[in-house]
């Protein structure tokens, strides 16, 4: 028995879109940065298996893939922290100035990624513009007398672990439970002793690293290329601002809520109404409008969504 394309696509989804958010929420909620440049972090982190394998002339394990991945991803997001956010930061720059720093710092690291690419490609004689990463993860397994792939299994068993492992470290060690404080309360964190800078350091390291394994995962599943990051920020930033960009486990939801739209209901509508599946992206962009007027980000730009201003006003009456 093979498992409905409806279901199969929408846990490969809810995968990708959690393993892609979480990391984007993390670092909003610690840095207060609205990241753009997430999306570009997304990509490298799915072209470092293709440069890897392409290099080697040769099928790679996913055990290697994946370090490779999470490496390149936290290494460019510690180096965007500390040549532009960290300095942006001392000189007091307003949230709004941080998040236009982002879309630059993604725009020069696409383009100049662009160039390496474009050499890599001329003399590795091989096309890295569209393509898949040459991994050693083949074939289809039973379960429960449902046939599902290799791969399949491989990410949903992969997201779990990596699921547990964050919920174990940011519950349960200081470092997780330090970068809770900052992300509650920075000033009262920064009395009590917990560094910020060092917390920021290693939340970058984690977000990087947790948004390049999800660009590994989405290069498992279809063909990337060097616009990966820009195709998936929509539906990421809809599941982060489910979760009012502050919730991990609401971003669980969101990116739960926005895998189904993408690929159960296009489906119904598809089948019961006629509308086409090139629809898809339009339900990431009506869900993201939708919670920014049902239950706006707290503090996304520097200001204050207007239901807390409302709630505020009412208490302060007599």
């Amino acid at each position: 028995m093979e498992l409905p394309t409806e279901l199969f696509n929408t846990i490969w989804y809810f995968c990708v879109y959690s393993l892609m958010a979480l990391p984007l929420t993390l670092s909003y909620r610690v840095s207060k940065i609205l990241n753009f440049a997430h999306g570009i972090y997304i990509t490298l982190g799915a072209y470092a298996a293709i440069l890897i394998a392409a290099g080697l002339g040769t099928k790679i394990s996913p055990l290697i893939a994946i370090p490779a991945s999470f490496f390149i991803g936290s290494l460019i997001a510690v180096l965007v922290h500390w040549l532009a956010f960290s300095p942006l930061i001392k000189r007091n720059s307003s949230l709004v100035t941080l998040m236009i720093a982002s879309m630059g710092i993604w725009i020069f690291i696409k383009y100049a990624f662009y160039a390496i690419i474009d050499v890599l490609q001329k003399a590795w004689l091989t096309s890295l513009f569209y393509t898949t990463p040459n991994i050693d993860l083949q074939g289809e397994l039973s379960l429960l007398g449902v046939d599902v792939s290799a791969r399949f299994m491989f990410v949903l068993g992969m997201t779990l672990i990596i699921f547990c492992l964050l919920a174990f470290f940011l519950t349960k060690t200081k470092t997780g439970m330090a970068i809770r404080a900052v992300a509650d309360n920075p000033d009262l964190a920064q009395i009590s002793g917990i560094s910020r800078d060092k917390i920021m350091f290693v939340t970058w390291i984690i977000s990087g690293g947790l948004a390049g394994i999800a660009g590994f995962t989405w290069s498992l599943f279809t063909y990337v290329s060097l616009e990966a990051g820009d195709v998936m920020i929509l539906p990421v930033f809809a599941c982060s601002v489910i979760g009012g960009l502050t919730s991990l486990p609401l971003t669980l939801l969101g990116a739960g809520v926005i895998s189904s739209a993408e690929n159960v209901l296009i489906v119904i509508l598809y089948r019961f109404a006629g509308v086409g599946l090139s629809f898809r992206p339009f339900f990431s962009f009506f869900t993201l409008l939708a919670a920014i007027l049902i239950r706006p980000p707290l503090g996304a730009g520097g200001g204050l969504p207007y239901r807390y201003k409302l709630r505020d006003l009412l208490r302060r009456r007599p």
